[in-house]
């Protein structure tokens, strides 16, 4: 049977929680600088200098405004942060003083017990080999079972999640062609067989699971794990949200494609893996579905509002891990790269921990702010957002007056189109300029209580920060671009995507 790799496995990751960009926040700095590679081909959100040969990151949502070689916050003037003194350094490294985030991660991860981690491992994996099997018999109701075993071998679950969770009950090593090794490939076999069969029953109790443990030659660990330990792993049972068991599986998906592409090609630079792992369904589909999923359970024991927050945390923990493990030679916390992989073990272990002790993801999240300086890298891992008209949708905020009132709409399925129609209530002719990803690319002339309109496509604006501002004539007949601005995320879409903006441009 022919088995698929880490990094040509098929997501298999489904969407449980609407994908929107969420409330917009003022950023607690007034800047940061932009990261930057020396690169002969940049990667999706950068921009590139031809003479510098240099990928410059375009502007992200916190700091949407581009500014030489940093990024400003919404409605902030470009010419007097210049002057002043930037404070959040936008460097994309765990804290290389003390390299503390592992330390304090380590400690949380202590108290899993190996029974535990095996049996909670296995029932989030099963929990979401089911979900996918019920995914590919509803695209597919009349497959045979021996299709969807094959398909199954060709999805990310059962390449990397499914060996992984055998090894830890196996006590195995883990290695990148581990799912080749025979008695994993036996054992998983098994285990997808008997999840065809028996569907959702496998995971319904824990007598249930326990035998399906047996069966799979887990004997060990089905027999110590604790009572207390059954009743957390009962309780995950009845929820629908696997949170920290689908965050460890996203760590283990970064460190098992990174190492395969170093093993494909041994000479491959940290440039060409950045540029492969930049256009992949982890990028681009995995990372973004996972975290947004993480939504039910952190509203659950927060707001909206910080749930949106910790999203945004857990994102940016998720780009620094893999720009940590892409980076070759010595790690950014100064040790050698082999203990990369012993790093990689603690963050892997921590949310494992998560796992099995159902901890809330905030806490996570917790650990990482602390040590992760404030980047400035692009916006990541946003995914393909869904339909709406809210703000929230698209992040869609104005400050001040200029453009109070505007209202947008997106559909994931489209025709392509970005349509801007402009309806002015001032008494004063404007230019309103229009920003992507921080560089302004056009300008629009709307003369007093006039109209105008502007026409775009998805596919030139799409991963990229959308900012109006307006010049307009104020003290002594001077134009200037006070009075307010507005900022908004397009989204890409495989499905084409249709964006209209009714922005209203009153007196400010």
């Amino acid at each position: 049977m022919e088995i698929a790799t880490p990094a040509t496995a098929r997501s298999s990751v489904v969407s449980t929680y609407r994908n929107w960009v969420g409330t917009w926040t003022m950023s607690p700095d007034t800047a940061c600088y932009r990261e930057a590679h020396i690169m002969d081909v940049c990667p999706s959100n950068y921009d590139r200098n031809e003479l510098t040969n240099t990928c410059w990151t375009e502007c992200p949502m916190d700091y949407p405004v581009e500014c030489g070689m940093e990024c400003i916050r919404q409605n902030d003037d470009c010419g007097i942060e210049v002057a002043s003194k930037v404070s959040a350094v936008g460097i994309t490294v765990l804290s290389s003083a003390t390299f503390g985030v592992f330390g304090a991660l380590e400690k949380l991860g202590k108290h899993a017990w190996w029974a535990a981690v095996c049996t909670t491992l296995v029932m989030v994996v099963m929990r979401g080999v089911l979900r996918y099997i019920r995914t590919l018999k509803a695209s597919d109701p009349q497959a045979s079972e021996r299709k969807l075993l094959l398909l199954l071998f060709h999805s990310s679950i059962v390449v990397t999640d499914l060996p992984l969770a055998i090894a830890v009950c196996m006590k195995l090593h883990v290695s990148p062609n581990l799912i080749l090794s025979q008695k994993v490939l036996t054992t998983a076999q098994w285990m997808l067989a008997q999840a065809l069969a028996h569907d959702d029953s496998i995971i319904s109790s824990w007598q249930r699971f326990r035998a399906f443990l047996k069966g799979a030659n887990f004997t060990e660990a089905a027999e110590k794990i604790t009572e207390g330990e059954i009743d957390s792993l009962e309780t995950a049972m009845k929820q629908n949200s696997s949170c920290g068991g689908d965050l460890k599986s996203l760590v283990n998906r970064v460190w098992l494609i990174v190492n395969e592409y170093r093993e494909e090609s041994p000479a491959i630079t940290d440039d060409e893996i950045r540029l492969k792992i930049s256009d992949s369904d982890l990028v681009l589909q995995d990372i973004p579905i996972v975290t947004n999923n993480c939504m039910h359970q952190m509203i659950a024991e927060s707001s909206l509002a910080t749930a949106y927050k910790t999203r945004e945390v857990l994102r940016k923990t998720f780009g620094v891990i893999m720009n940590d493990l892409i980076k070759s030679g010595k790690s950014d916390n100064g040790t050698s790269y082999d203990d990369k992989e012993k790093a990689y073990r603690v963050v892997d272990f921590a949310f494992t921990a998560a796992a099995v002790t159902l901890l809330d993801p905030t806490r996570i999240t917790l650990f990482f702010s602390e040590f992760i300086q404030k980047i400035c890298g692009p916006t990541q891992f946003m995914g393909e957002i869904d339909d709406g008209t809210e703000p929230a949708t698209l992040g869609l905020n104005t400050l001040q007056k200029a453009f109070k009132g505007t209202k947008s709409s997106w559909t994931k399925k489209g025709d392509g189109a970005v349509i801007i129609s402009f309806t002015s209530r001032d008494t004063k002719n404007v230019v309103v300029n229009i920003k992507s990803g921080g560089d302004k690319i056009d300008e629009v002339k709307v003369e007093a209580g006039g109209t105008g309109r502007w026409n775009s496509t998805v596919k030139a604006l799409g991963g990229k920060t959308l900012y109006l501002d307006r010049w307009r004539p104020g003290f002594l007949g001077l134009p200037g671009t006070g009075g307010g601005s507005l900022v908004l995320w397009v989204p890409r879409s495989s499905q084409g995507g249709h964006l209209e903006l009714e922005v209203k441009i009153n007196v400010s």
